[in-house]
């Protein structure tokens, strides 16, 4: 199973693969805004991803669209859609530097 850890909270889950970013981190209680409820329109889920981009299903047109929207870096994604593959590092902007 891929793991997904979440820097700096020091928590880490463990997912069956294909499960989004976002179901890792409500596993541990890592908190990931969010005001969609995961339907990819609010963008308050965004992520920075530190390791594992790779490890990461391609954005779907839904989440590519949103990313575009909402001016996502090169190394964002949204917790909601990103479907993990592989083991992966993430932090937002209001979980520390």
């Amino acid at each position: 199973m891929p793991r997904v850890r979440f820097a700096p909270l020091g928590k880490s889950s463990d997912i069956p693969s294909g499960d989004t970013v976002l179901a890792a981190a409500n596993a541990v209680e890592a908190p990931i805004g969010q005001s969609c409820s995961g339907d990819g329109i609010c963008g308050w889920c965004k992520i920075r991803v530190l390791e594992g981009m790779d490890r990461l299903a391609p954005p779907t047109p839904l989440e590519a669209d949103l990313m575009r929207k909402k001016e996502f870096a090169g190394n964002e994604r949204a917790a909601c859609l990103a479907k993990v593959l592989g083991d992966v590092t993430v932090t937002t902007t209001y979980w520390g530097p």
